[in-house]
C-alpha cells in the first residue's frame, strides 16, 4: 500500500480541528436519529477530513457513523491525495469503468448500514435528482431524510485555526492587489494587470485560486461579472480589480477600484458612496446585529443618493475556504435584505459593494471581516479609496 511519513504528509490542520468537527456532526446526527451520514459535496469532505483535489467534479463520498472511523469513498487516483491531506485511513475506491454509485451502495452495505436510518447530503453540487433517486433503489432498505444545512450550518462560525489562515490568505491578496494597480496604465491591456496580480499573489505563496483576479475597465466595467479578456485601458477609465489570496484553501478576497487620470463627477460620487456603504456596514457589525440590518446600513446610502439601480445587490456574503469555481459562500449566509439571521463571532464575510454607471463604468471597495465578541475585525489591509493614476 501506498504510504507517506509524517513528514511528506500536508494536511491544512492537526487532528483534533476535523475531530472537533465530526463531533459536531454527530451531535447532530442523535438530534435527526440518524445512524450514518452520507455526504458527497468535495467541500464537506474537505471540511470533516481534509481531504482536497482541484478535480472538483470527480464523484466523491464520506460514509460517517456514529461511532467509528469516517470511509472516503473515492476515485482510485483521487485516493492518493487522501493520504497526503487527511488522516482517514478507511479509503475506498472505484477505477474508472465502475459505477461508483455501485461502489457506494456496496460499500453501505458492507459496513453494515443497508437497512439504517441516513441522513443524506441531498443539495450537494453534482447530486442530481436522477443519481440520487439511482443510490436510493440500490440502497432501498435505508430510511432517509436530507442533513444538507446540517453541514452548511456549521460552516457560518469558523474556528481560531481557520481565521488564522484567511489572515495568511488576506496578506498575500494585498499583495496582489499592489502588484495590480501598479499594472493599471493607458496602453496595458486587462490581461497585464491579472497578469501583475496572478504573479505576485502566487509568488507570495497562494495556492491555486478558486476564482482567478478579477479585472475588468472602462465600459466592460459596466456590465456585471465581467472580466479580463484582452481589453487595452485607455486614459479615463475606471478599471475594477477584486481577488484573493489562498492559503490552506482559505481565502480574504479585496476588491480595489482605479480611475485613469481624474475622475469624472459621477465616479468620483460612484466612489464616495460605495465607500461610505462599506464603513457604515462595518461599524454596524456585532453580535446579535441581524444580516439583514448590516445590508441595511449600506443599501440606505445607495437609496437615499438615487443609486439603487446602479447597485442592486447584497452588501455581503460568508467566506471561509473555497474550491473552484469562487469564493463565495453566499449560499450559507449572506448580508442582504430582510435576512433575519442573527451574527455570531466568528462568521467571516466579503463584503463588496461596486456602483455601476451601466455599460459606462464601475467602482467598488471590499474588506473581508470577521464578527467578534464586540464588533468585527478587518482581516485585509489595503487603502480604502479610489487610485488615482
Amino acid at each position: 500500500m501506498f504510504t507517506l511519513s509524517d513528514q511528506q504528509k500536508t494536511p491544512v490542520f492537526p487532528k483534533e480541528e476535523f475531530e472537533a468537527r465530526i463531533a459536531k456532526v454527530r451531535a447532530e446526527m442523535d438530534r435527526a436519529g440518524a445512524d450514518v451520514f452520507l455526504v458527497f459535496a468535495p467541500e464537506h469532505l474537505f471540511y470533516l477530513t481534509g481531504y482536497q483535489t482541484f478535480a472538483g467534479r470527480t464523484y466523491c463520498a464520506l460514509l460517517l457513523g456514529k461511532k467509528g472511523a469516517p470511509v472516503l469513498i473515492l476515485r482510485y487516483l483521487e485516493s492518493f491525495l487522501a493520504r497526503l491531506y487527511s488522516e482517514v485511513a478507511d479509503i475506498e475506491t472505484y477505477d474508472d469503468h465502475e459505477d461508483p454509485l455501485d461502489v457506494t451502495a456496496a460499500v453501505v452495505k458492507k459496513r453494515g448500514f443497508s437497512s439504517a436510518t441516513a441522513l443524506f447530503e441531498e443539495g450537494a453540487p453534482g447530486m442530481s435528482a436522477a443519481l440520487r433517486a439511482r443510490l436510493g433503489r440500490s440502497l432501498s432498505g435505508m430510511k432517509s431524510a436530507d442533513g444538507t444545512q446540517i453541514l452548511e450550518s456549521l460552516r457560518r462560525v469558523k474556528s481560531p485555526r481557520e481565521i488564522a489562515k484567511m489572515r495568511e490568505a488576506a496578506k498575500m491578496t494585498s499583495i496582489g492587489m499592489k502588484a495590480g494597480i501598479e499594472a493599471c496604465r493607458a496602453g496595458a491591456t486587462e490581461n497585464d494587470v491579472a497578469a501583475a496580480s496572478l504573479e505576485a499573489l502566487t509568488r507570495a505563496g497562494s495556492e491555486y485560486y478558486p476564482c482567478d483576479p478579477i479585472i475588468t475597465s472602462g465600459y466592460r466595467g459596466g456590465i456585471p461579472h465581467t472580466t479580463f479578456e484582452r481589453r487595452k485601458l485607455l486614459a479615463g477609465d475606471t478599471v475594477l480589480l477584486e481577488m484573493t489570496g489562498t492559503y490552506g484553501r482559505y481565502v480574504g478576497p479585496l476588491m480595489r477600484a482605479v480611475s485613469l487620470g481624474e475622475p469624472n463627477a459621477t465616479v468620483r460620487k460612484m466612489s464616495d458612496l460605495c465607500i461610505e456603504g462599506l464603513n457604515r456596514a462595518i461599524a454596524a457589525i456585532k453580535p446579535g446585529v441581524t444580516a439583514g440590518q448590516v445590508d441595511d446600513a449600506c443599501r440606505i446610502v445607495m437609496e437615499e443618493a438615487g443609486w439603487y439601480e446602479g447597485f442592486r445587490k447584497r452588501t455581503g456574503y460568508s467566506v471561509g475556504f473555497a474550491f473552484p469555481p469562487n469564493w463565495n459562500e453566499g449560499h450559507i449566509i449572506s448580508l442582504r435584505k430582510g435576512d433575519p439571521t442573527p451574527l455570531v463571532p466568528g462568521m467571516c464575510f466579503h463584503m463588496p459593494p461596486a456602483l455601476r454607471d451601466y455599460g459606462v463604468s464601475c467602482v467598488g471597495f471590499s474588506e473581508t471581516i470577521v464578527v467578534t465578541e464586540s464588533g468585527c475585525e478587518v482581516i485585509t489591509s489595503y487603502p480604502r479609496a479610489l487610485v488615482v493614476r
